[in-house]
């Protein structure tokens, strides 16, 4: 055990002893992991957790739901504070250190990154609960694990215009589920009990229906004509502004969704574009996008230093995760929580 954890559970082995009475034992600390010779104590757990149990506190109601969400957090706040006890003594294996300059000049450029200044950086972590040394060594501790993962993919980074291109397209499919769209429709109902017969012929209208909106024929017009939904059918089957389900929009209700399997059919569309027929329920429904909330991303070059620093931080997440785990694997680990 090293100097300072031995001085450490000395002195709180002597404050038990030395404050308990005879009739009842005094509980002064608890381990909650140990990695290699380094314990993790209850107190340095419960202090980091400060900011997280404020959050869970106001947005998780008490009772049954705010005790899961804490159970949960301090599980993934363990396994956090075990990496970062790796990381730490990896770092003082390869003598690598972190000055104050270091986290200053980190401070000041993700104030630049998020058009703010240090300060203001500074006043949200007090807000979160943090006292700025606190925030100082959550900084100290970004900039060390930084380091030591540059250290161990030093020179085998290799990023190639095949993998920012599949990366431009994935982040532009991904932001696409995130943005207003707005679509119309042409529903034609099934009656209950139609028979067979009934329903291909509707299904065969609903084809025809869609060729003919594909050829470029007025959406609209083929809705005030086919269309049995009567809230939208003079409309020309215009649904309004719809948000992805999921999107803050739609999670704060400021928009309506469309169901599942129709906003899938829609996503991948540009606007214009009309599907193919869909059975939606007790009905055949036929979709056309009438336009979409433009994306920030205007092409792969307007975004490329984006795509090369996102698949930077891919790899560099990918070697931490690999490191961290052989880590583990050479280290004794005990979680007590």
């Amino acid at each position: 055990m090293r100097p300072r954890a031995l001085l450490l559970a000395a002195a709180l082995a002597c404050a038990a002893l030395c404050g308990a009475r005879p009739a009842e034992a005094v509980v002064v600390e608890r381990i909650v992991a140990i990695v290699g010779d380094k314990p993790i104590f209850l107190s340095e757990m419960r202090a980091r957790a400060r900011p997280f149990l404020l959050q869970i506190q106001e947005k998780v109601p008490p009772g049954a739901q705010q005790h899961a969400a804490e159970s949960s957090m301090f599980k993934e706040l363990i396994e956090k504070m075990i990496d970062e006890e790796l990381e730490a003594q990896a770092a003082e294996k390869a003598r690598i250190t972190v000055t104050s300059d270091e986290i200053d000049n980190a401070l000041r450029n993700s104030a630049a990154a998020q058009q703010t200044t240090v300060a203001a950086l500074y006043k949200e972590a007090r807000a979160k609960g943090l006292s700025d040394q606190d925030f100082r060594d959550e900084i100290r501790r970004q900039v060390l694990e930084g380091k030591l993962l540059l250290l161990r993919v030093k020179g085998r980074v290799r990023i190639t215009e095949e993998d920012i291109r599949s990366m431009y397209e994935r982040v532009s499919r991904e932001e696409r589920w995130r943005r207003e769209y707005r679509p119309a429709w042409i529903v034609l109902r099934i009656l209950p009990g139609s028979s067979e017969a009934a329903v291909q012929e509707r299904q065969a209208l609903a084809l025809s229906i869609s060729e003919r909106a594909r050829a470029g024929e007025d959406f609209a017009a083929l809705a005030q004509q086919y269309s049995d939904d009567t809230a939208t059918r003079e409309l020309g089957g215009d649904l309004g502004i719809r948000a992805p389900t999921g999107s803050q929009a739609a999670v704060a209700g400021r928009r309506p969704t469309m169901g599942p399997e129709l906003e899938t059919a829609l996503m991948p569309l540009e606007p214009g574009a009309v599907t193919a027929p869909l059975r939606a329920g007790d009905a055949i429904v036929v979709l056309k996008l009438l336009s979409r909330q433009p994306s920030r991303y205007t092409g792969l070059e307007q975004a490329r230093n984006e795509m090369v620093q996102r698949l930077q931080v891919e790899i560099l997440e990918k070697a931490k995760r690999k490191w961290l785990d052989e880590l583990k694997r050479r280290t004794h680990l005990d979680v007590r929580l």
